[in-house]
């Protein structure tokens, strides 16, 4: 089977791969809640403009957010703070529809998770929504450069012993797809839980996982994306 070959059908596109990486926030656990919450208290706390706030923080590593826009203050005393509110929160944390279908349906040499999130809250994010963390989980502690560079999603493509151009990327976030693209992957922008954010540089955007079937095929995967929008 060719990788990355996509064929199109009545009923949409199929994509071949070996693996397929996705983001956490916003693709399979909705936490739009308890992040904005989160960068909410953290803006009026510190006096900051919160529209410039959330404009700039969505996917990518709560450093890089903060040094860009609070260089002056400690990095590592607001990202404890930063975390330790997003850490604790559970409202409206859930499932992505689809994602547990989704994961269920693929081998751990199949599966990772790459996320702008450090170990402990994505940990945390995970069981809260009853995912037991993949063995290839790529956070924002196992990284040098955060997306949208394309450090994670490489990193995650070698644990599994996969090539870049065999894997499908899930995201939400521009910074997201924007890694997985540099990366040589074919991606796929899930709208759900984008909100005003343009992820139309994705390869393929659908609304959500249910939108997407597996079909194991050997080693391979075939990925059926249904009623989708082509983003060329």
């Amino acid at each position: 089977m060719k990788q990355g070959i996509s064929k199109v059908t009545e009923q949409g596109v199929i994509v071949n791969c070996r693996a397929i990486l996705s983001d956490l926030d916003g693709t399979l656990v909705d936490s739009q809640f308890c992040v904005d919450y989160s960068w909410q208290v953290w803006a009026e706390d510190r006096g900051l403009d919160l529209a410039e706030v959330m404009r700039v923080c969505h996917g990518r590593r709560t450093i890089e957010t903060v040094k860009d826009i609070t260089p002056h203050l400690d990095a590592q005393t607001e990202v404890a703070f930063l975390e330790e509110l997003e850490a604790t929160c559970t409202k409206g944390l859930v499932p992505v529809l689809g994602a547990h279908k989704l994961v269920a349906a693929l081998a751990p040499h199949q599966f990772a998770v790459i996320t702008s999130g450090s170990h402990r809250l994505a940990s945390h994010r995970l069981t809260h929504t009853g995912f037991t963390p993949p063995r290839v989980f790529v956070t924002a502690d196992d990284v040098i450069n955060g997306k949208p560079h394309p450090e994670g999603y490489l990193k995650a493509a070698r644990e599994l012993g996969v090539e870049p151009s065999q894997c499908v990327v899930l995201e939400d976030s521009p910074a997201g797809i924007k890694a997985g693209n540099s990366a040589g992957m074919i991606t796929i922008g899930i709208a759900a839980h984008s909100g005003e954010h343009d992820i139309s540089h994705a390869r393929y955007v659908v609304q959500d996982l249910t939108w997407l079937r597996v079909f194991q095929e050997g080693e391979n995967l075939k990925l059926e994306l249904k009623a989708l929008t082509k983003a060329d």
